[in-house]
């Protein structure tokens, strides 16, 4: 029985290393979802997935468990903060990135209400976003 229960935590230890990391891109941009799907899948091997507007985020993360969230706040159905409250009311754990290109102070209040863990304005450094993925990813807890 001891042997039979330690087989089970190291392949539950095995699978948790295994893991890749899951974010679901949201911009209505499609070089931005390209660029930063291409960064974090050759630099990171993350799993990445796109979507281009509100309803197609939120049906994607209806379907599939992501261990990220990074959305721009102007999408085609969605405008301002409508976009995080609905992400918010589907998956309540998973940290959620802002980028756009309109972040000013009245918006600061409700990146805090609605749990942002991190906001990035547009235009940004790559190299900025990879930072706070990975700030964000090992807040959580994921594996590298």
């Amino acid at each position: 029985m001891r042997i039979y229960c330690l087989e089970l935590i190291v392949k539950e230890a095995l699978v948790k290393v295994d893991k890749k990391i899951k974010i679901l891109v949201v911009d209505d941009e499609e070089l931005i979802c390209w660029s930063l799907k291409h960064s974090f899948e050759k630099i990171y091997g993350y799993q990445v997935n796109c979507a281009y507007t509100g309803n197609d985020a939120l049906q994607k993360l209806t379907e599939n468990q992501y261990d990220l969230v990074i959305t721009d706040l102007n999408l085609p159905d969605a405008h301002d903060f409508e976009i995080v409250k609905k992400i918010r009311n589907l998956v309540t754990c998973t940290p959620v990135i802002v980028i756009s290109a309109h972040l000013s102070d009245p918006y600061f209040d409700d990146i805090v209400m609605q749990d942002v863990c991190q906001y990035i304005n547009k235009p940004f450094d790559i190299e900025d976003v990879l930072g706070k993925v990975k700030e964000a990813v090992e807040y959580k807890g994921g594996i590298f």
